[in-house]
């Protein structure tokens, strides 16, 4: 009996721990949420890199026409991106390197939190990526929102894959 206690307290600890992972959580339960993950052949060194050269996001993300950082990448830096023909700015809130980075963003009245979290598996690196919006309309956005995550996880894939 004793040691259910303790399978359950390890259990209830590790996912406490892995919740608490972002500085900013997403809100699953925000009029537009969504979750993807994809699994990729690659080192979680490589992948995380990747995600996280923000001014080279147009190389890899068709939707992406503009992106800069001006400085270094660490939490709290502003950066500045153009994605589907909209504006955005965002602020860098976790950043841990080959594990996790996640930031906030706006534009117009909408505003988002944008998390991503990187894991080794045997089959190469878990992606997941997770987003909520929250402002005026931003409900009418949630099937786009888990569309275009699929696709941004797809291109992270194949750009990952080639090189």
């Amino acid at each position: 009996m004793k040691s259910i206690f303790v399978i359950l307290g390890i259990v209830f600890i590790q996912s406490i721990t892995q919740a608490q992972i972002m500085n900013i959580e997403t809100d699953k339960n925000a009029k537009a949420y969504a979750s993807e993950e994809i699994i990729i052949n690659e080192t979680i060194g490589n992948v995380f890199k990747k995600v996280a050269e923000i001014n080279k996001w147009p190389s890899w993300q068709s939707e992406v026409s503009f992106a800069s950082l001006n400085g270094e990448l660490k939490e709290g830096a502003v950066f500045k991106w153009k994605a589907s023909g909209l504006n955005f700015i965002s602020q860098i809130h976790t950043l841990i390197p080959d594990k996790a980075i996640g930031w906030t963003g706006k534009t117009w009245w909408i505003k988002a939190v944008h998390n991503w979290t990187f894991e080794v598996t045997p089959e190469g690196t878990m992606v997941k990526v997770e987003e909520n919006l929250r402002g005026f309309g931003s409900g009418m956005m949630k099937k786009s929102l888990g569309e275009g995550m699929k696709k941004n996880l797809e291109e992270l894939k194949a750009a990952c894959e080639q090189e």
